[in-house]
């Protein structure tokens, strides 16, 4: 995640960004392929909104050439409406959620060291995002928190999808392959982080299906 403060590098960022997406919507990269952005703009205490047409506009052009986009919703509570690319249905965006309320069958957003998952109605799915068991830069596991976590879980469930049937993600168009994983979520299962029920996105959680 960039944290606004930042600024430093945050036009370099964001200019390697726009331009890598740009070159997926024009080069003609095989349908279904899936990229990951654990990425996002935050802002700790929501004051601000953030929209960059040329970051939507370049999701949005690798999405219309076939491309899967998964996107981080973000960590800082904040509602998605108000943040690029978070805001676009072309992104398929992903929150995160803890264990704190699996012994009664609930799945609470994700909320650790003051950082919490966040809200909006684009966000397609939850998916694990707190001490999620991960291996670090050099290979040792490790656990992890974030919805950083939770859009890779996301992008992989894709990636095994789209090996079991190529031929839908090869000619399908994106938007329907993105109805499709939504379609196998679990409705109503995903809280807010003290368990009353979610508001401001839909409450589905997307868990694997092998």
């Amino acid at each position: 995640m960039v944290k606004a403060g930042n600024e430093g590098n945050i036009n370099n960022w964001l200019s390697n960004l726009v331009t890598s997406l740009n070159w997926l919507g024009a080069n003609n990269v095989p349908r279904g392929t899936i990229v990951n952005l654990s990425i996002q703009l935050t802002n700790l205490n929501c004051a601000l909104s953030w929209i960059y047409p040329p970051l939507d506009n370049a999701v949005k052009a690798a999405h219309n050439a076939g491309v899967i986009v998964v996107l981080a919703a973000g960590n800082d509570g904040c509602n998605t409406a108000n943040y690029s690319p978070a805001q676009i249905p072309e992104a398929f965006v992903v929150g995160g959620t803890n264990r704190t309320l699996l012994a009664s069958g609930k799945d609470a957003k994700h909320s650790m060291s003051g950082n919490t998952s966040r809200t909006g109605g684009n966000i397609s799915a939850f998916a694990p995002g707190e001490l999620v068991d991960v291996l670090n830069s050099g290979g040792s596991p490790e656990k992890a928190t974030g919805t950083s976590l939770s859009a890779p879980y996301i992008a992989g469930i894709f990636a095994v999808a789209c090996q079991t049937n190529p031929t839908f993600c090869n000619t399908a168009p994106t938007a329907d392959i993105y109805n499709v994983l939504r379609g196998y979520g679990t409705l109503g299962t995903v809280t807010n982080t003290d368990g009353s029920p979610l508001t401001g996105a839909t409450s589905r959680f997307i868990r694997q299906q092998w």
